[in-house]
């Protein structure tokens, strides 16, 4: 997830009330109003860089801002550079300090649940994932607990797996209603050896949220649903077959594609 390049105005959009939408946490603050205006619920990314250098005026006047109008809004941890599975201790340690930069946060806005990546890469592990599990639970034990007193579930999102059973093995050992899974369907198409609806069979149990973008199969890029080839109405189907009603996230990279996605998404949720 890069940071997009949002601009006002939003395109004022009854669905937009229904679905989050991703947005870097200094965007957010920098077009506070025009957000509030627009009816967008975002899904706040934070970043490590953000997390060091954010003032606590900036996330009071955010949150409360939010709060007044009763805006619903999700977080989106960093991930650039951290792995809560690494077989290296301090790896491990930066990735723990930064969740919990992230669970700091949840007193003052209240998400309705935070994003993180798991970390696992079969290239990297060598198809070890008995050696990422392990690591994985020496990270996640303790931050469920903070999720637990704080009430925020905690959503891993598929980024690199090529299959479910992978991410169903550590939330089985984790067997918490606060650690769940973030079906991303762009991951998926690019990076999965199974159809979407195999990861809602699954973990469909577990299923906290989907991240809503498209593409080709050859890189992520992030498009608006039906400019690439997923097949969003079989995906939509088999959600209602299995009544399950996750978080629905958008995740455009330019503010043209915001337009198209919500369009594109009224025949599954209008």
């Amino acid at each position: 997830m890069r940071e997009v390049q949002f601009s006002p105005p939003f395109p004022e959009e009854p669905l937009l009330r229904r679905v989050q939408v991703n947005l870097p946490f200094p965007l957010l603050l920098e077009q506070l109003k025009a957000v509030l205006a627009s009816g967008l619920q975002p899904e706040v990314y934070f970043s490590g860089f953000v997390l060091d250098h954010l003032a606590s005026k900036d996330a009071e006047k955010t949150s409360r801002a939010l709060q007044e109008r009763k805006v619903p809004i999700t977080f989106h941890a960093p991930f650039m550079d951290l792995n809560p599975g690494a077989a290296d201790e301090k790896v491990r340690e930066i990735t723990t300090f930064r969740f919990g930069q992230v669970l700091d946060l949840v007193p003052l806005f209240h998400p309705r649940a935070i994003v993180l990546h798991p970390g696992y890469d079969r290239w990297r592990y060598d198809d070890d994932v008995d050696l990422w599990l392990e690591n994985s639970l020496l990270t996640w034990k303790p931050l469920v607990e903070r999720a637990e007193s704080a009430s925020v579930p905690m959503a891993l999102e598929n980024v690199f797996e090529e299959k479910p059973e992978i991410l169903r093995r550590l939330l089985k050992e984790i067997n918490s209603p606060f650690l769940g899974y973030c079906l991303d369907a762009g991951h998926g198409n690019l990076f999965s050896q199974v159809p979407l609806e195999e990861w809602v069979e699954v973990l469909g149990s577990r299923l906290m949220e989907i991240h809503l973008h498209d593409n080709h199969g050859e890189a992520d890029d992030h498009l608006p649903l039906g400019q690439g080839n997923i097949d969003f109405s079989s995906l939509f189907s088999f959600l209602e077959k299995k009544k399950v009603q996750p978080i629905y996230t958008i995740e455009p990279h330019e503010i043209a594609h915001l337009q198209p996605s919500l369009k594109a998404l009224e025949k599954y949720l209008g």
